[in-house]
């Protein structure tokens, strides 16, 4: 069977003004170069951030506080107008077709909603999406994992080819959930594909893999498939550092003790280990 094209139109990436926001636009115009697709770059101004900034303010202090709010307001704008700018010149210079929106509320609320409109997410695996745009991340990501409904692209602060991929499966529902997503997008199903099960039970682990192969041959798609025993975070980290993969793909959340693995300090340690992006979907 011939192998499907892609399968989608809009992308939306989330801009916030980093370095992590700058691999965002080129990875997303890589895509939409290759795949004829227009891009939306948002920027939310964080008001609940700005109001909340400042702490209960004292009895004869209000008027000093709405003004100094209403600057921190106005500092933001001007940052939010840079960022689409910025987004703007980067996708006139390639020839995307890009669409810009601004959005003022809580950032990742703002970003799940445009998100509705959108066939999937291209955010930083770090974000600085605060009022204050700190030099701490903060935690946008993770809450968009957590309540959105659209597969998310989340990219490090490099960017590269996505040459080789690597599909984590450990026959959970959410597992089979991003695999659909990933085949229907039809982005990376050119490349190299290679899934991997960490499984004790070989048999059981094989039996999975070649289930899982049958799908990915209907796509036109043939797979590698690996089997691998230990503990799962540690060893897909392993394959990926040794197999030089660019591309993971794997579900948010998980039955086993796979379902740690995309939170806490397991997510943290994978992202800082390998340097590549993830196709995350739930």
């Amino acid at each position: 069977m011939s192998q499907i094209g892609s399968s989608f139109v809009k992308i939306l990436v989330g801009l916030d003004g980093s370095n992590y926001s700058q691999a965002t636009m080129e990875y997303a115009c890589q895509i939409a170069l290759k795949h004829s697709a227009a891009i939306t770059g948002v920027a939310v101004i964080d008001l609940p951030g700005i109001q909340h900034s400042s702490g209960p303010v004292p009895a004869g202090a209000v008027r000093y506080a709405e003004r100094a709010e209403q600057r921190l307001l106005e500092q933001t704008q001007e940052k939010v107008d840079e960022i689409l700018q910025s987004f703007q010149q980067v996708c006139d210079s390639k020839g995307v077709s890009y669409t810009l929106h601004a959005d003022t509320g809580t950032p990742f609320e703002e970003i799940i909603e445009e998100s509705k409109y959108h066939d999937f997410i291209v955010i930083g695996q770090k974000t600085f999406f605060r009022h204050n745009m700190s030099d701490e991340p903060g935690d946008t990501l993770d809450r968009i994992l957590r309540r959105g409904i659209t597969p998310v692209f989340a990219v490090p602060e490099s960017v590269g080819e996505v040459k080789k991929v690597l599909v984590a499966y450990d026959n959970s529902i959410q597992s089979a959930r991003a695999i659909q997503i990933f085949l229907l997008l039809g982005i990376w199903t050119q490349c190299p594909i290679t899934l991997i099960n960490v499984n004790d039970d070989e048999d059981a682990g094989n039996e999975v893999l070649n289930k899982l192969g049958e799908y990915f041959e209907s796509y036109g798609v043939q797979p590698e498939k690996v089997c691998l025993k230990g503990k799962p975070d540690s060893v897909i980290t392993s394959y990926i550092q040794e197999n030089e993969i660019d591309l993971l793909v794997m579900g948010a959340y998980g039955k086993n003790n796979l379902r740690s693995f995309f939170f806490g300090s397991v997510m943290k340690g994978l992202i800082e280990e390998t340097n590549i992006p993830l196709f995350i979907y739930h």
